[in-house]
């Protein structure tokens, strides 16, 4: 009797506990955050094959995962569709928010203004430049794995070359600073001081801060500007934000109508356009200028570009900065002017007055009697002669005189009181 009473108990244990092992099984899976305590910003903890295996990725603190399994301090997770294992130590279970902590930004897309992005499957994507993304991890020297909100609010996930990403909110960028305005400060290909100098970029330009697979913990940033990527050592970054202008110690003209640079798919630059001087490389033998530039899509509009030219191309100035392009300041609207019959400079009783934070495009400089004067597109008197967009109205003005008074300019340039050619 005994024995049969055994035998009975055993078989009744087992039951509950396979009960208890299918419930288990049909219940919800685990979820929750990864979790670093008191690290940096950009601290991650490994994803792995398998638990103490290969490294596959490594995850932002504040990535949301699913669980469903755990073996040897290991929990086997999926992150943004991808699965592997990683420290329970480094988990925090809980309903909480399904976000990233890191957020970025596309900031060098590709000519068609987007960039690739491979899904999980080895299928490609086109994500668009105004994509938010949330940036889950870092996948290996060259990636990230991204949670992409497309614009018809489809959520992809999938893997993308992190030099065309950037930081957003608060720490997007950065300026290069020095000991002395004409000193530059290298841009070297890896986080040593004795690592190849890609660049050496004059203090006050800016850069974007890139995900990157390193930690920042050990005092240097991966930085972009254009077509330059590299290292800038934390001793010669500016992380603060707003304050004073961003001032180009350098700018020049081409010594010539035209001549061939690299690291654009412009391939040439006018003389008549101004050069920003942002850095020099190259060799004693080929010295070369960094510099940021523009080619004009039309007469009245541009775009920005980067490239290498020659040093011996460029003649440098240093009688100031220019701008071509201004808001209005004057709270409750700047008035416009025009000239008269007799070309006298006179109000402007049809356009009405300009709201405040209007774009305006710089075209000509005028005088009083209404000629033209200085170099093309820059001011020497108190009007300027201007195209602006008119957003509320949707159409585009040309033709209009403006105060200078009235105007704030590009913080980073300044506009010479006197301006004089070369």
């Amino acid at each position: 009797m005994k024995k049969q009473f055994g035998i009975i108990l055993l078989a009744a244990m087992l039951f509950m506990a396979l009960a208890e092992i299918v419930t288990a099984q049909a219940g919800p899976a685990a979820e929750g955050i990864v979790y670093i305590e008191g690290q940096n910003y950009d601290a991650r903890v490994k994803l792995r094959e398998t638990p103490k295996g290969k490294i596959i990725g490594q995850y932002y603190a504040g990535t949301h995962y699913t669980a469903d399994g755990e073996k040897d301090g290991f929990v086997h997770v999926t992150i943004g569709g991808r699965t592997g294992w990683m420290m329970k130590s480094y988990l925090r279970e809980g309903d909480f928010p399904a976000l990233s902590a890191q957020s970025g930004r596309i900031a060098y897309p590709d000519p068609d203004g987007c960039i690739e992005l491979i899904d999980l499957e080895g299928r490609e994507h086109r994500i668009p430049e105004n994509t938010f993304l949330h940036v889950l991890g870092t996948i290996d020297e060259n990636r990230v794995h991204v949670e992409a909100h497309l614009p018809d609010n489809q959520i992809q996930y999938g893997d993308c070359i992190m030099e065309k990403i950037a930081w957003t909110d608060n720490f997007a960028r950065a300026k290069v600073r020095s000991d002395r305005d004409d000193l530059p400060v290298n841009v070297r290909e890896n986080t040593d001081t004795r690592s190849a100098s890609v660049c050496k970029l004059y203090p006050g330009t800016e850069v974007d801060l890139i995900f990157d697979y390193h930690n920042s913990a050990d005092g240097w940033h991966r930085v972009r500007n254009g077509s330059v990527s590299g290292y800038i050592r934390d001793d010669y970054l500016d992380f603060s934000t707003g304050g004073g202008p961003l001032l180009i110690p350098r700018w020049g003209m081409l010594r010539q109508p035209s001549a061939i640079v690299s690291g654009s798919s412009i391939g040439e630059v006018n003389q008549a356009d101004p050069l920003f001087i942002l850095g020099t490389t190259g060799n004693q033998k080929t010295p070369l200028y960094y510099c940021e530039g523009r080619t004009w899509v039309d007469e009245q509009t541009y775009q920005t570009i980067h490239f290498y030219i020659r040093q011996a191309y460029v003649e440098e100035s240093g009688k100031g900065s220019i701008s071509t392009l201004a808001r209005t300041a004057k709270s409750g609207g700047t008035q416009v002017y025009c000239f008269d019959s007799s070309g006298k400079i006179v109000p402007d009783t049809e356009l009405g007055p300009l709201p405040e934070g209007t774009e305006v495009q710089i075209l000509d400089g005028y005088n009083q009697e209404g000629q033209r004067t200085g170099w093309n597109q820059y001011l020497t008197e108190d009007t300027v002669w201007v195209s602006c967009d008119i957003h509320t109205a949707g159409k585009v003005y040309s033709g209009w005189l403006l105060a200078v008074s009235d105007l704030s300019f590009d913080p980073r340039l300044k506009l010479p009181l006197l301006w004089t050619e070369g």
